[in-house]
């Protein structure tokens, strides 16, 4: 799983957009159904400043600039996001089985 310690919980949250993508996924892949929930309340519930606090909660992340991959574990499904740290919204372009 991620490591939580390093969450910073502020006023401003990360603004997920696109949760019908999670919600998609999730039926047509119950087996990550947890854990594709888990990693939701992570992303939704902090205020990552920069892609440095992403990786030290989300060390097997791939991506850089503004667009990020996050594998979801127990499972060949990879979250592919574009993520604006300034204005603090992350959008869910896809989620799909793939190779990490």
């Amino acid at each position: 799983m991620y490591a939580v310690s390093s969450l910073n919980f502020g006023d401003i949250r990360l603004n997920v957009v696109a949760v019908d993508k999670i919600k998609e996924a999730q039926v047509r892949y119950p087996a990550a159904f947890k854990n594709l929930q888990g990693w939701y309340q992570i992303l939704s519930q902090s205020n990552f400043h920069s892609e440095e606090e992403l990786r030290a909660t989300f060390g097997d992340m791939r991506g850089f600039n503004f667009k990020y991959k996050f594998p979801i574990p127990e499972s060949t499904l990879l979250v592919y996001t574009l993520i604006n740290f300034e204005s603090q919204v992350a959008y869910i372009e896809e989620i799909k089985p793939g190779n990490h």
